[in-house]
């Protein structure tokens, strides 16, 4: 009976090691990855979007334009979904693409995004064309005569601040009055 006791043990004990084994190694393989897997492909494609290699336009003299002067709203990202703010679309006379903006309110420690279409007239037509469309709609469009990054970020932090100055800021946000 002895022997039994001590066999039984013997096998508790190595099972109680496989398992914590193969408890610690599937927690390493779960947190491998730093993404959720999406099944839906679809899905993927919306939530996977990624400024056009940022980095590289702030190397070049900081010209991306990120603001903090918008009133309580903070410009953190500022580039376009396929070429880079700096230095802009290949061709100037003739581009569409859409504006994508981080911004920031630090009194609420909210962040969000939100687009822009930035167009030449040419451009529009240029995409009309290859996407085969009779008609094109946005909610918001700027409609430029060539690429300016400057007129480009002056009339966007414009209709930001115009935007976020109709909303009115609640009494327990607002900076007290010395």
């Amino acid at each position: 009976m002895n022997s039994q006791f001590e066999a039984l043990l013997v096998l508790l004990t190595v099972l109680a090691v496989y398992a914590i084994a193969r408890l610690v190694f599937s927690k390493d393989d779960q947190h491998s990855g730093d993404e959720y897997r999406v099944f839906d492909p679809r899905l993927r494609a919306r939530f996977d979007h990624k400024f056009a290699d940022s980095s590289r336009a702030e190397k070049a003299l900081n010209t991306a334009p990120v603001a903090d002067d918008l009133g309580r709203v903070r410009v953190m990202q500022f580039n376009f979904a396929h070429f880079d703010a700096f230095p802009g679309p290949p061709d100037p006379e003739c581009f569409a693409d859409e504006l994508i903006l981080e911004l920031y309110e630090p009194t609420t420690d909210f962040r969000w995004t939100v687009t822009y279409v930035v167009a030449t007239p040419p451009g529009i037509r240029k995409f009309m064309d290859d996407e085969q469309w009779t008609f094109f709609y946005a909610t918001e469009i700027f409609i430029v005569r060539r690429y300016d990054l400057e007129a480009i970020r002056r009339a966007v932090y414009g209709r930001i601040k115009e935007i976020h100055d109709e909303v009115a800021v609640p009494r327990s946000e607002q900076p007290a009055q010395f």
